[in-house]
């Protein structure tokens, strides 16, 4: 399978040529965002059953010629732990790539550990060894030595092979329809993409404020992903959370009391205090404020919580008796859901005939 670097369009153009033919395509992302907002793809990896490349993103002039594939929905596009690589493309591209095939989630599915590495996969299926001396790499800086090339091959060339074995078994165990029903979830683009409205619900410790100071974090989380999404900056260099959840707790928006705030949890965003005591200083509508919706309480009775227990001890023998994860089948966020008579993934899907039944049946014995 030749290898190679591609670093201009005609070469792209050439290379995606010798594409259509293959029924998949393994796919890989290697993209910086320490101090950015959003994802910097800098390679893109691509193999097929005659050939493989790394393109350089940051040196090709146009990538069209790919994106036209990627649209297609006649290929299978193989990835592994795609989350992360879905949100570089999203960003990019304003698309996902479709239909989806993730090995990570299939060795999940089969009975292997829910977050185990390509490396560990293709040792345990292939029982090759990969390099790992690339992993902390610096993708921006060009020229990519050979070892950054390798490593990052390494990570597409072997996903077909990954495939063949993992799909072979998941048809032997009928469970088609549970890996096509993860992978459609990947899909759906609210995932990656956060509007400034709902911005607050990523804010960290903010489970027992007040109404009135929920008003204000709402305010300021969505002023701060503005900002980011606007400046390409991460959220934490606008403003901390911790810093939204201090500022919204505040007895009064003096700009002096705003500023000392930030002096203490946050030097770093003083330069926005002007912005914030704009958004803290500004008069808050009484009915705006009772209408804030907090998170939901997740707090659980004792008897709550010995359910759970007993659910999670009912997962971890059914997961043993199907040999698939544990952790797949149920999180303790779903349970907590279930109990707490919220909408939960447990009992729809595929998980409803494996699990959600007799959870219903143990929840209902309990009321």
């Amino acid at each position: 399978m030749p290898a190679q670097l591609i670093a201009s369009s005609h070469a792209l153009e050439n290379f995606c040529r010798r594409l259509p033919a293959s029924a998949w395509l393994g796919l890989d992302t290697e993209f910086m965002r320490e101090s950015t907002y959003y994802p910097r793809l800098c390679v893109l990896q691509v193999s097929a059953a005659t050939a493989s490349a790394c393109i350089d993103v940051l040196a090709v002039d146009t990538l069209q010629p790919l994106l036209d594939l990627l649209k297609q929905k006649s290929q299978l596009k193989i990835f592994h732990s795609c989350r992360q690589d879905l949100e570089a493309l999203y960003a990019g591209f304003g698309f996902l790539p479709a239909p989806l095939f993730d090995t990570q989630i299939a060795a999940s599915i089969l009975g292997l550990d829910e977050q185990i590495s390509y490396a560990q996969l293709v040792a345990q299926k292939l029982s090759i060894q990969l390099a790992k001396s690339e992993r902390r790499t610096d993708w921006q800086r060009r020229p990519l030595s050979q070892a950054q090339i390798a490593y990052a091959l390494d990570d597409v060339i072997h996903l077909g092979a990954l495939y063949n074995i993992l799909q072979a078994d998941l048809e032997r165990l009928a469970r088609c329809h549970w890996m096509t029903e993860e992978c459609e979830k990947l899909l759906a683009v609210s995932q990656y993409s956060v509007t400034p409205g709902n911005a607050w619900k990523q804010v960290r410790g903010i489970g027992k404020l007040p109404d009135k100071a929920l008003y204000f974090v709402r305010q300021l989380a969505a002023w701060r992903e503005q900002s980011a999404q606007t400046k390409n900056l991460p959220r934490r260099w606008i403003l901390p959370d911790n810093a939204i959840v201090a500022l919204a707790r505040l007895d009064t928006f003096s700009t002096r009391s705003i500023l000392q705030c930030l002096k203490t949890v946050a030097p770093k965003s003083q330069r926005h205090c002007k912005a914030i005591s704009a958004i803290l200083q500004r008069p808050a509508p009484l009915q705006a404020m009772a209408e804030t919706t907090a998170l939901p309480d997740r707090r659980l009775s004792k008897a709550q919580q010995a359910l759970i227990k007993k659910m999670m001890r009912f997962i971890n023998r059914r997961a043993k008796e199907i040999n698939t994860s544990a952790s797949l089948l149920a999180n303790r966020k779903s349970l907590v859901d279930l109990v707490s008579g919220r909408k939960s993934k447990v009992v729809s899907g595929w998980r409803k005939a494996q699990i959600g039944d007799e959870l219903i049946i143990m929840l209902n014995s309990e009321s």
